[in-house]
């Protein structure tokens, strides 16, 4: 939708291990790098979630990298390796939003 709330400001704060999104209708949201890790949505991940598998998932995982997808989405890349994770816009509102 076009009056779907866009973010302005992506911030990664390494000292708290945080990812922190400014969005364009003033809300902030603010998530722990391993939050977002036990969140991935990739393919290899809902498959151990369908098994009911564990991911191993460190409390002090860092986001290595951020990378832009087209116009909706960006891509995590973590210090444990795991770089499949496409994060669209209205996820990570609505992880935000705690929903």
């Amino acid at each position: 939708m076009q009056n779907d709330p866009t973010p302005i400001e992506i911030r990664q704060l390494q000292a708290s291990g945080e990812l922190e999104i400014s969005w364009s209708d003033g809300f902030v949201s603010r998530f722990k790098d391993a939050a977002l890790r036990r969140a991935c949505r990739c393919t290899t991940c809902r498959q151990a979630s369908a098994r009911q598998d564990v991911i191993p998932c460190p409390q002090d995982i860092r986001i290595r990298s951020i990378v832009p997808i087209g116009s909706y989405a960006i891509q995590l890349c973590f210090d444990d390796g795991h770089d499949r994770g496409i994060f669209p816009w209205d996820y990570l509102r609505q992880l935000g939003r705690g929903a």
